[in-house]
C-alpha cells in the first residue's frame, strides 16, 4: 500500500489528507505489522484491511466533529488506535495513549518516536485509576472495542470536561448497549447527541460511532472499583 492510493481510498470518503499524513499513515502500518509477529496486536494482516480497518475507521468521526485542537484520551489504546491516527492527522490535538498492558505501551512509544509525534504522550494505567487523578481533564475520550456503553461511561466521563465529548466506537449491537445504559447516562450527567453509522471499504458490517455529551461534573463517588462496576454497572 503506497501513499496515494490511501490519499485515494480517505478522499473517496470525504477526508482530504496530505502527503505528510499518508506518509506517516503507511509508516504506521508497516511499524505495526512488522511489531505484530511478536506481541500479537492485531488479527489484521492485510494491507487493505489495515488501512480500512484500521487506520480509516480510527478517523472518519473527524468528519463530524472538530478534532484539530484540544485534549484527547485515547482509552484502551492498544496498538495505538485510534489515538496515533489521529495524532497523525491533528498535529495541534495532544494524545494520551492509556493502556494498562505495558507492553503495548512500549510499543506505542517506539511508534511515536519513529514517527516524530510531538503531541503525543502515553501512560500505563487502569482507565478507573486514571480517572480518579485526571478528573475534568479531556476535551475528547475515545474508546474502541473497551467495554460495554454502560460500564465505559463510568470509567470515562468522570475524566472528560462538563461541555466535552466521548466517542464511543461500536459494532452493529450498539443500540443493545444504548437501551442498557440510560441509567448510566442519567447519572452521569451525559447524553448521546449522535449515532453515526457507517460501512469501510473492505467490509460489510454496520459501525457506529456514539458521540455523546457531558453536560455537568461528575458526582465523587464515580469511576467506583472496576471489580464493583462489572458486577453492578450503572
Amino acid at each position: 500500500m503506497d501513499k496515494d492510493t490511501i490519499i485515494k481510498i480517505f478522499s473517496d470518503y470525504g477526508l482530504q489528507i496530505s502527503d505528510d499524513v499518508a506518509v506517516k499513515f503507511v509508516s504506521l502500518m508497516n511499524l505495526t505489522l512488522e511489531a505484530n509477529k511478536h506481541l500479537n496486536l492485531t488479527s489484521i494482516t492485510d494491507d487493505d484491511d489495515f488501512v480500512s480497518k484500521m487506520i480509516l475507521d480510527s478517523v472518519l468521526v473527524s468528519k463530524d466533529l472538530d478534532l484539530s485542537s484540544g485534549a484527547l484520551l485515547d482509552v484502551g489504546t492498544g496498538a495505538g488506535f485510534p489515538g496515533i491516527p489521529l495524532a497523525i492527522m491533528y498535529p495541534e490535538l495532544n494524545v494520551t495513549l492509556l493502556d494498562s498492558t505495558n507492553k503495548k505501551i512500549k510499543h506505542c512509544q517506539t511508534v511515536v518516536d519513529e514517527l516524530g509525534l510531538k503531541n503525543v504522550s502515553l501512560s500505563n494505567f487502569r482507565m478507573e485509576e486514571f480517572a480518579r487523578t485526571h478528573r475534568e481533564t479531556f476535551d475528547f475520550i475515545t474508546a474502541r472495542a473497551v467495554a460495554p456503553l454502560n460500564v465505559l461511561l463510568e470509567l470515562t466521563i468522570p475524566a472528560l470536561k462538563t461541555g466535552g465529548t466521548l466517542i464511543a466506537y461500536k459494532g452493529s449491537s450498539y443500540e443493545e448497549e444504548v437501551e442498557a445504559s440510560s441509567h448510566a447516562l442519567s447519572v452521569l450527567s451525559s447524553s448521546i447527541d449522535k449515532k453515526i453509522e457507517y460501512t469501510l471499504p473492505t467490509s460489510t458490517e454496520k459501525r457506529v460511532y456514539l458521540l455523546i455529551h457531558k453536560s455537568s461534573k461528575t458526582y465523587e463517588i464515580y469511576p467506583r472499583n472496576y471489580r464493583i462496576i462489572s458486577k453492578n454497572p450503572l
